[in-house]
Order: structure tokens, then C-alpha cells, then sequence
């Protein structure tokens, strides 16, 4: 504990860096619209959460009926996927897989980028896969999973594009090393 005299008041010092935040090593450092981006999805996913928890419908304020908009306060099995997936989708933007970030003057190997690509196409082919399956179970189909046409779209056009790029990701995440802005 040190004292400092201010004009004949004296102030007592505590702790010294007590008020500084620690960054972890894995944690990314965003600036200029890479924050603006961030922040506004963590806002909009907080936004997400009220709104869920609490009921609050556009049709219900406004009287419109958009479709493919889901109906609040959701299920709580809804609420959980969504709940799990958001946070997973923002907890690895804000952190990388390495504690070990890339010089902030290297560039982007140019093939793992092409990979990267490669994989957000087949996560983006399993989101397609899902909205089919929803938009054909709202439009009255019976969903079995056992006869071919409903077995081999869940298997090739969801399940595998899934998997693939969810491993994919996870091992292109602990090779590649890219600058922590």
C-alpha cells in the first residue's frame, strides 16, 4: 500500500493494476467494423433472449403474419438448440482454437482459406437441408426418417455436410493460424 499527497489530500493506493482487464491468450482483439460486427451480434443475440423469454411477437405488435418467423415465447427445446448454437457461434469468433496467433504483418495461407470456404458451404447446405425438412413437416408431410426420400436427403444433405464441416472446422481451426485481430 502506497500513499500519494494531491494537494495536500492523501490518497491511498490499494492495489495497483487492480482496475485492468486481463485479455486471455486465445482471445481475438477486434477493431474498426470487426468490432462494430461483433458487438452488434452479441446485441442482437442479448435482443434474442428477452424477446424469447418474454413473448414478444412481430405479428402480435403489428399485425402482420410474416412466415418462417417463430412464434414467441418459444418451446423450451427451441429455445435451448438456439441458445447453445448462438453462444457456440459467438464464443468462437471472440476465441481462436491456438494461444499461439500469427504476426499481424503474415498473411492468410490461401489455401486454407479456400477450405474454410469450402466448409462454411457445406454448413450452409446443411442449413439449407434443415429448412427443407422444416418448410415439408410445416407443409403437412409426415416425417418417418425411414423410407428413402426422407432417409437419404437427412443422411446427404444434412448429416454428413454437417459433420464434415464441424471436424473439418475444428481441425482447420488448430492448424491455421491467422493474426488475432
Amino acid at each position: 500500500m502506497t500513499e500519494q499527497a494531491k494537494d495536500g489530500v492523501v490518497e491511498a493506493v490499494l492495489i495497483e493494476g487492480a482496475d485492468e482487464a486481463i485479455i486471455e491468450a486465445n482471445r481475438r482483439l477486434f477493431t474498426h467494423w470487426r468490432l462494430i460486427l461483433i458487438a452488434s451480434m452479441t446485441g442482437l443475440y442479448a435482443a434474442f433472449h428477452m424477446i424469447a423469454l418474454n413473448g414478444l411477437s412481430l405479428s402480435g405488435l403489428t399485425g402482420l403474419e410474416i412466415s418462417f418467423l417463430p412464434s414467441f415465447p418459444l418451446e423450451t427445446w427451441n429455445f435451448r438448440i438456439v441458445h447453445i448454437a448462438g453462444a457456440l457461434f459467438i464464443g468462437f469468433l471472440l476465441f481462436g482454437s491456438r494461444t499461439k496467433f500469427a504476426d499481424p504483418t503474415s498473411t492468410p495461407h490461401q489455401n486454407a482459406t479456400r477450405l474454410a470456404l469450402l466448409l462454411l458451404a457445406l454448413a450452409l447446405i446443411a442449413c439449407a437441408g434443415a429448412i427443407n425438412f422444416s418448410l415439408r413437416i410445416a407443409g403437412g408431410e409426415m416425417w418417418n426418417g425411414m423410407s428413402p426420400e426422407f432417409r437419404n436427403p437427412e443422411i446427404y444433405w444434412f448429416g454428413l455436410p454437417l459433420l464434415i464441416a464441424t471436424f473439418g472446422g475444428i481441425i482447420l481451426g488448430w492448424f491455421d493460424r491467422t493474426p488475432r485481430h
